[in-house]
C-alpha cells in the first residue's frame, strides 16, 4: 500500500460517560451494555476483545449512530452520533460490495450516494485504490477478487469520504492467517499515515495487540469495561513483533482481564 497524496481529515475525540443499553427482547429486557466510560483521543487506534454477546458490536453501532442507547452521553468529534455522518467510516465484517460495479465503481459509490461526486471523484478514486494496492484490478468485478482484495477494496470505500473516524467491526476474520495477519500490518500502518481515529473490534487477543494503541477489554452479561490495556510496542508494527517477550506480556494482560471477569474477579 502507499501513502495517499491528498490531505485526509484528522482524527477525532470520542467520548462516552455512562452507556447503557437494553434490548427488548420476546423473553425480556436483554442489558447488553452498562456504565461505559471512555475517552478515545485523536487519531488513536482502539481495539474491543471480549466474549461474543458482551456488546462490541453494539458499542460500534453507537458511535456510528445506528444504534440508540438508554442512559449516559456520547460525544463523536464534539457532536452527538447520528446515522449518516460522512466522517465516520464503516468497515463490516463482509466486504458489502456491489456484484454489479467494478472495483473502481464500488469505491465512487459514496460519493453517489452523499451527492458529491464531481470532476475530482475519478482522481480520488484512483489514489484510493493505489493507497490499497488495487490499481491493476480497478476494472474487476467483485466476484473476481480474492477475500483480502475484496476487504480491500471495503477499506477504500470506507475511507472514500475522508473520514475522520474508522469504525472496523470484525473486518479480517474471514481470512485465513496469512492473509490477516498481512493485513493487519498493512492497516495498523495506514493509520499511522492517515492519522485517524481507528476503532476495531475482534475475537483475536493477538490481532488486538499488534495494531492497536490501546485494548479495551469488555466483560459480558452486560458488557462492561473489565481492562484498559495500553500497548506501548513501537511503531510501525512489524510482523516479528508478534514473537517478542513484549507482546507476550500484553496478550497475557488482556487475557488475564477477560479471565478474571469470567472468574467474577473484578
Amino acid at each position: 500500500m502507499s501513502v495517499i497524496s491528498t490531505t485526509a481529515a484528522t482524527g477525532e475525540t470520542i467520548s462516552l460517560a455512562g452507556v447503557s443499553k437494553t434490548y427488548m427482547t420476546a423473553k425480556g429486557p436483554l442489558p447488553v451494555l452498562r456504565d461505559i466510560d471512555l475517552e478515545i483521543k485523536a487519531g488513536e487506534f482502539v481495539s474491543f476483545v471480549g466474549p461474543s454477546g458482551c456488546g462490541k458490536s453494539t458499542l460500534l453501532k453507537i458511535i456510528a449512530g445506528l444504534v440508540s442507547y438508554d442512559t449516559g452521553t456520547v460525544s463523536v468529534g464534539g457532536d452527538e452520533p447520528r446515522e449518516g455522518r460522512e466522517d465516520i467510516g464503516f468497515m463490516l465484517q463482509q466486504s458489502v460490495l456491489m456484484p454489479w460495479l467494478n472495483v473502481s465503481k464500488n469505491v465512487e459509490l459514496p460519493f453517489a450516494i452523499s451527492g458529491r461526486r464531481n470532476a475530482k471523484t475519478p482522481k480520488r478514486v484512483a489514489e484510493l485504490l493505489e493507497l490499497v494496492g488495487l490499481t491493476p484490478v480497478a476494472k474487476l468485478n467483485p466476484w473476481e477478487l480474492s477475500g483480502g482484495m475484496q476487504q480491500r477494496v471495503a477499506l477504500a470505500r470506507a475511507l472514500a469520504l475522508d473520514p475522520g473516524i474508522m469504525l472496523m467491526d470484525e473486518p479480517f476474520s474471514a481470512l485465513d492467517e496469512f492473509k490477516r495477519e498481512f493485513l493487519n500490518i498493512e492497516v495498523a500502518q495506514m493509520a499511522d499515515t492517515l492519522g485517524k481515529t481507528t476503532l476495531l473490534v475482534t475475537h483475536s487477543i493477538s490481532e488486538a495487540v499488534l495494531m492497536s494503541d490501546r485494548i479495551i477489554a469488555l466483560g459480558a452479561n452486560p458488557g462492561r469495561v473489565v481492562g484498559d490495556i495500553k500497548v506501548d510496542l513501537e511503531r510501525p508494527r512489524r510482523t516479528a513483533m508478534v514473537g517478542s517477550d513484549r507482546f507476550q506480556e500484553i496478550s497475557n494482560e488482556v487475557r488475564a482481564a477477560l479471565a478474571a471477569d469470567l472468574q467474577g474477579v473484578q
